[in-house]
């Protein structure tokens, strides 16, 4: 009887041992290929939203979505038909005066070139922040509502780090949607 107990306690540990080692090696297992599809997402992820159905709501939101696609541009390795796709995904949060300003091709063959050109320097967009804190700043021009918001990013390069704060400019078209006018890097207060 004594025999007895010790066996079936001994198979139940070798049982939930073997269970123990299956569970570590399934999950392992899938986060490295969770890892695959966190790299492959953020492009996806940005090439799978329909800006035409669910455009975003705010300003806020606009400029976070054009964040995240300068961030597929610079820190991911981007086919170029991908490539293609993140530039046009790019181009329907622009106003149409910035696109009459810079059409398709334009605007393309510019954005190759700074890739290659952050490329060739090393450098990487290794944090943005659309700061919670910094306010909207909202105008009225002849019936015609715009708005800017702030952005920081800071550059990773081989030299070191940098920190550009750019000022975005945003104007609400007739269906109430808030499109991306221009930006301009924002003077360095001195210290």
């Amino acid at each position: 009887m004594k025999k007895l107990k010790y066996l079936m306690t001994l198979a139940l540990i070798l049982v939930l041992g073997l269970m123990a080692y299956y569970f570590v090696v399934n999950k392992s297992g899938k986060n490295s290929d969770d890892s695959k599809e966190a790299t492959v997402s953020a492009v996806e992820k940005m090439l799978s939203k329909d800006l035409e159905k669910n455009y975003p709501k705010s300003v806020r939101e606009v400029v976070s979505n054009f964040i995240s696609i300068q961030e597929c541009y610079y820190n991911e390795t981007v086919e170029e038909d991908k490539l293609v796709k993140l530039a046009y995904q790019a181009m329907r949060l622009f106003d149409e005066k910035l696109v009459e300003a810079n059409p398709f091709d334009k605007y393309y063959a510019e954005l190759t070139k700074e890739i290659e050109q952050y490329r060739a320097e090393g450098k990487t967009l290794y944090r943005t922040i659309l700061d919670k804190a910094s306010e909207v700043v909202y105008s009225e021009i002849e019936g015609v509502k715009y708005a800017q918001i702030d952005c920081i990013y800071y550059l990773k390069a081989s030299k070191g780090t940098d920190k550009v704060t750019e000022t975005y400019a945003l104007r609400c078209d007739d269906e109430g949607n808030w499109k991306i006018l221009g930006w301009q890097i924002k003077a360095k207060e001195s210290e």
